[in-house]
């Protein structure tokens, strides 16, 4: 089956800010990998995420950038099966000194 990709871009998110997210997909899918790409190269340790997929949070309290990765090969791979209207839900708090501006790159079937 071929894989597809998804990306939710925050925009810019200020020192201490944060920016939320949501995509309901028109079909049933399966998640293969999730990762996170930072625009201006800046260092994710210290921005969290919380991820709800299917009112279902998969982060408790949220986690931080690189728990989830920056790489294709060494990222978060859920294979979570989505059914299609279910609401995923992303969002990424800014704890560094500057902007950030987060991709949240969803790889699915």
């Amino acid at each position: 089956m071929p894989t597809y990709f998804k990306t939710l871009n925050t925009g810019s998110i200020s020192a201490g800010s944060y920016a939320e997210k949501e995509w309901t997909p028109d079909r049933d899918i399966t998640i293969k990998k999730v990762l996170l790409n930072e625009r201006g190269g800046a260092d994710l340790n210290n921005v969290q995420l919380y991820i709800s997929i299917a009112d279902v949070p998969y982060t408790k309290d949220f986690v931080p950038g690189p728990a989830i990765g920056t790489n294709i090969q060494h990222c978060w791979k859920p294979d979570l099966k989505v059914s299609k209207g279910s609401q995923i839900y992303v969002k990424v708090t800014n704890s560094t000194a500057s902007s950030i501006n987060v991709d949240i790159v969803f790889e699915y079937e």
